[in-house]
């Protein structure tokens, strides 16, 4: 075990360093740049999740005034290193030094939670810190034999779940998997007045999503019950395996060997872990995940979903990996720990260089579908739209063809936050939603900020190729007319990879714009 003694700094400095220089390489992504939105109207709750991300954002963007992609995703990438630390604590106190500095190397090499919450920005990113955190003060908990302990580590634990569904809802996941491992391994603890502290100190951090819910008609109960209600239309296959192998890769399908073989062992009752550690993080990491596959059979779901589960998995594999690892003999745990990292650092490399450097598109799509269905598009090339659209703009302002004035009109959540992003909020534009509120989510509340579009004023609207979305069709019968005003090419690495197709709206026929303070549309 010598070879994995290396300090822990050294492995937060380095990985750090990798996440700064891949951040600053690639657009942030859909959700990325939707987030965004959350950090420039802040609120007590938001339409899909709790405020606490776009708090972040706003906070580590120095109240907007940075925000480029690596300030903007700063949260995530300073969360990782935090969680880094935090993980290889718990490790070491489930079972020693060693096992703790295996799980930290686990954490940086799981796709969830080094890329997808560790670089880019997303309540996840700010969760996992809280997660983790619960997790620790839960063990140190019901491993603590004084009394002062116990109180403190039960009240930490009510205030780290609190923030943690703050971040993102399926926090609460935590205190069920706590209150079914005290009832069937430390049934004294519901004995503590503490314990019910502790729960009544979550209820007073969430108490915010619950009343803004109150105000806003419970958009975020419905809105998420209708993605995970069960629905009569029979069992559906390509869900479930879709999500069970998104999750697989999400959490590197070598730690996943690692999960499947921990198992059998735990099965047959071989120890290599403290038991009630190994019981505790069972309890808050199976349901979870079973929750998630339990609905994509009947529901389309998002394999991240259950990502928080697998730390759970995470300690109690590098437990097993430490109780059976050798450098020097061609062991399973070896290989596996060292395939984890390979494969970690494979998608580092070649992720960015595909994402920066694929000639065009990958997309078979003909003009003007050109780049649907390429993903990469989505993290890439945005920054050579403003100049493009800025020029574009002060023209037709010059020749009286738009006024200065004029807003950007967006109709859906994606690729309407690009736009915002990359375009509108960098030229200090209004951006009005005009829509279904299952299309604009947050665009709707953005609009008590920026208004609507009066009668008989003109409106810019942007069409990305890969997400197009013809106007005419959009917004028909509500501007006198709809005018093309320009192409703008998008090239990667020389070849064309996309188009934004630039559209003048002319003199709006009635009042636009999303109102959450009513169930219509005005149109």
């Amino acid at each position: 075990m010598s070879h994995l003694k290396k300090p822990l700094a050294q492995l937060i400095v380095v990985t750090t360093i990798i996440r700064l220089l891949i951040a600053n390489l690639i657009n942030l992504g859909n959700d990325e740049v939707y987030y965004f939105t959350y950090a420039v109207l802040p609120d007590w709750n938001h339409f899909d999740h709790p405020p606490m991300v776009g708090i972040l954002i706003r906070l580590f963007t120095f109240n907007l005034h940075c925000n480029s992609e690596v300030f903007v995703r700063m949260p995530g990438i300073v969360a990782a290193g935090i969680n880094t630390w935090i993980i290889a604590h718990c490790g070491s106190f489930i079972k020693n030094r060693n096992t703790g500095l295996i799980a930290a190397f686990l954490y940086n090499s799981s796709i969830y939670t080094s890329i997808l919450s560790g670089i880019f920005i997303l309540p996840d990113s700010i969760q996992l810190t809280f997660w983790l955190a619960a997790l620790y003060a839960m063990l140190r908990c019901i491993k603590a034999t004084s009394p002062a302990e116990i109180r403190m580590y039960l009240l930490l634990t009510g205030l780290w779940i609190g923030l943690a569904t703050m971040s993102k809802v399926h926090g609460v996941f935590l205190w069920s998997g706590f209150l079914a491992f005290i009832a069937v391994n430390h049934r004294g603890l519901l004995k503590s007045p503490y314990f019910y502290i502790s729960l009544a100190i979550t209820a007073v951090v969430v108490s915010p999503i619950l009343f803004w819910n109150f105000g806003n008609d419970f958009i975020t109960w419905r809105f998420h019950s209708e993605r995970v209600t069960l629905t009569e239309q029979g069992i559906n296959l390509k869900s479930f395996f879709r999500t069970t192998i998104g999750q697989v890769l999400y959490a590197n399908p070598c730690q996943v060997i690692v999960f499947v073989l921990m198992g059998k062992e735990l099965v047959r009752k071989k120890a290599f872990a403290d038991a009630a550690a190994v019981a505790l993080l069972l309890w808050c990491s199976l349901p979870i995940i079973a929750c998630t596959m339990l609905v994509s059979l009947f529901r389309d779901t998002l394999p991240h979903w259950s990502g928080p589960g697998f730390i759970g998995l995470m300690l109690i594999g590098s437990a097993w990996i430490d109780e059976r690892f050798s450098i020097t003999s061609r062991n399973i745990p070896g290989r596996l720990l060292i395939a984890s990292i390979g494969v970690i650092l494979f998608v580092l490399t070649i992720g960015p260089l595909l994402i920066r450097c694929y000639p065009g598109t990958m997309s078979p799509k003909p003009f003007p579908r050109t780049g649907s269905g390429d993903a990469t598009l989505d993290i890439t090339g945005w920054e050579q739209l403003l100049p493009a659209f800025e020029k574009l703009r002060n023209d037709n302002i010059a020749s009286g063809k738009m006024s200065r004035d004029a807003p950007m009109i967006v109709h859906k959540w994606f690729p309407g936050s690009h736009i915002y992003y990359h375009v509108a909020y960098p030229l200090g534009m209004r951006t009005i939603g005009v829509g279904n509120l299952e299309d604009l989510h947050q665009f709707a509340w953005t609009n008590q900020l920026y208004g609507h579009i009066p009668v008989a004023t003109d409106a810019w609207y942007i069409a990305p190729s890969n997400d197009f979305t013809d106007p005419a069709e959009n917004y028909a019968g509500q501007f006198e007319s709809i005018e093309k005003a320009g192409t703008i090419t998008q090239r990667r690495n020389g070849r064309v990879a996309r188009y934004w197709f630039i559209y003048r709206l002319k003199r709006a026929k009635r009042q636009l714009g999303y109102q959450i303070d009513t169930t219509a549309y005005i149109f």
